[in-house]
């Protein structure tokens, strides 16, 4: 029997009206998703604002969330442009348990394959935990090759990829290429990946409509309200879309931080 495809939270970190996280909204916002029947949520990740986002603040979010561990799996986004940094990241939060890291492709400083294959690798080593490869070029401004990923295949910690690009053929090449979960990256792809039995999506809009993507698996007639749904997101950044589309809900999540704006 088919597995059913899993559909992991990337979490909007909630702000007070002083940019402070609001701390009391991100308890609400995890009851919800383990309520609805999310299959994990990630914190720290681009949803989540983690590049703006000081190292003090980092480190008080990701050791309050660890509080729910043992109700619904969770994964830290580590990553950064510098390996070093990653790999200091890693052995600090080794310790709490959580299900994995999320790990980004190194940004801004352009590497080449030889070099992002070298730092997954030393990642790999270093992680007591599942590493989740973060692919989204279209932020990074690298590309991580096919032959690159197959050389990475040997690295055990690694067991999912989210590949976040709307390149079908691509992710149908990732299916048979690797050994990992191959988890969708971007929400208008979500219907595609039920089609083609996708392992999973790494989502947005599941912040808000969660509970319309588990009746989307099950229920094709829900598929239009999906993207009616979806439509609410166009125009706006990530996340800039989704935390005006939660405040019309009525969730206090607050404004997003500079340099993002509304």
């Amino acid at each position: 029997m088919q597995k059913e495809m899993k559909i992991i939270t990337a979490l909007v970190t909630p702000f007070n009206p002083d940019l402070s996280i609001n701390y009391h909204m991100v308890d609400q916002l995890i009851e919800r998703q383990i309520a609805e029947g999310a299959d994990g949520i990630v914190i720290g990740g681009t949803t989540g604002e983690a590049h703006l986002l000081d190292k003090q603040e980092m480190y008080e979010l990701y050791h309050y969330v660890v509080k729910y561990a043992k109700r619904i799996p969770i994964y830290l986004g580590v990553g950064s442009a510098s390996t070093n940094e990653t790999l200091k990241l890693i052995k600090r939060f080794n310790h709490l348990d959580v299900a994995g890291f999320l790990v980004v492709v190194p940004y801004y400083v352009l590497p080449p394959q030889k070099g992002l294959i070298k730092h997954f690798q030393l990642l790999s080593e270093a992680s007591e935990k599942p590493l989740i490869l973060y692919h989204i070029p279209k932020r990074t401004g690298i590309t991580l090759t096919l032959d690159s990923l197959a050389k990475l295949k040997s690295c055990s910690r690694i067991t999912m990829i989210k590949e976040a690009c709307l390149d079908k053929k691509r992710l149908s090449k990732l299916k048979k290429l690797l050994p990992w979960e191959i988890m969708l990256g971007d929400d208008s792809l979500f219907l595609w990946g039920i089609r083609h039995r996708i392992d999973g999506i790494i989502s947005v809009i599941s912040n808000s409509h969660l509970s319309l993507m588990k009746q989307c698996l099950r229920n094709r007639k829900q598929w239009k309200e999906y993207r009616l749904a979806l439509a609410l997101l166009k125009g706006y950044p990530n996340p800039v879309g989704i935390k005006v589309l939660l405040k019309k809900m009525g969730f206090s999540v607050g404004n997003v931080r500079l340099p993002l704006c509304e």
